[in-house]
C-alpha cells in the first residue's frame, strides 16, 4: 500500500466529510408507514374480535385480507417512490427498513400461517410485539418518540393481559393506534 502525503490525506478526509454530510446521521423513519400499519393492526384486531365475539357478522373477516393487501400495496408503492432517497441514506436508515420489513412480514406470516398456535387475541399480541420491536429498535438509535411509542405498546400488552377477556382486543388496538400510528404521525409533523 502506498503512503499518502498530507495533501492526499486532506483530500480523502474532505471526500469522507462530503459523504457523511450527505448521509442522514439520525434514523428517519418514514412516518407514513407507521400510520398505515398502526391503523391496519388496530383494524385487524378489532375486526377479529368483533367477529369472534359475535358482535359482527362472520363475513366481516374478509375485510382483514383487504386491509393487509391495501397496506402492503401502499408500502410497496411508497417504497418504490422512496427508493432513490433510501439508496442515499445511512446504513442505519437502511437497517431500519430491513428490521421493519422482516418484523412486520414475520407478523403477517404468523397471523396467516400459524393461527392454530396463536389463535384469536394472541395473533393481535404478535402484531403488538412486532410493532414494539420496530419502535424500540429505532429508539435505540436516539429517537425519543420511538422509545415512547414502543413503551406504550408494551404497556398495552401488559394491560391487555390483565384486562377482561372482552376488553383485551380494545386495549391492544389502542396501543397500536397510540404507540405505532401515533409515532408515525409525530414523525410526519416533527421538524427535527
Amino acid at each position: 500500500m502506498e503512503r499518502l502525503d498530507a495533501a492526499q490525506a486532506r483530500d480523502h478526509l474532505e471526500m469522507i466529510d462530503r459523504i457523511l454530510s450527505q448521509s442522514q446521521p439520525r434514523l428517519c423513519s418514514g412516518g407514513e408507514y407507521f400510520v398505515v400499519w398502526g391503523i391496519a393492526g388496530a383494524l385487524i384486531t378489532l375486526i377479529g374480535h368483533l367477529a369472534g365475539a359475535g358482535l359482527a357478522a362472520a363475513g366481516v373477516l374478509w375485510c382483514i385480507p383487504a386491509v393487509l393487501v391495501a397496506s402492503v400495496i401502499f408500502s410497496v408503492v411508497r417504497g418504490r417512490q422512496k427508493r432513490q432517497a433510501v439508496t442515499r441514506s445511512s446504513l442505519v436508515q437502511r437497517e431500519f427498513f430491513n428490521v421493519l420489513v422482516v418484523t412486520l412480514g414475520l407478523a403477517v406470516i404468523v397471523d396467516i400461517a400459524v393461527f392454530r398456535i396463536f389463535p384469536g387475541i394472541a395473533g393481535a399480541a404478535i402484531w403488538s410485539v412486532a410493532e414494539a420491536i420496530v419502535l424500540l429498535y429505532i429508539g435505540l438509535h436516539g429517537n425519543r418518540r420511538a422509545q415512547i411509542g414502543g413503551s406504550l405498546i408494551v404497556v398495552s400488552l401488559i394491560v391487555a393481559n390483565f384486562a377482561a377477556e372482552n376488553a383485551a382486543a380494545y386495549v391492544l388496538a389502542a396501543g397500536m393506534l397510540i404507540g405505532f400510528a401515533g409515532f408515525g404521525l409525530a414523525e410526519l409533523i416533527a421538524h427535527d
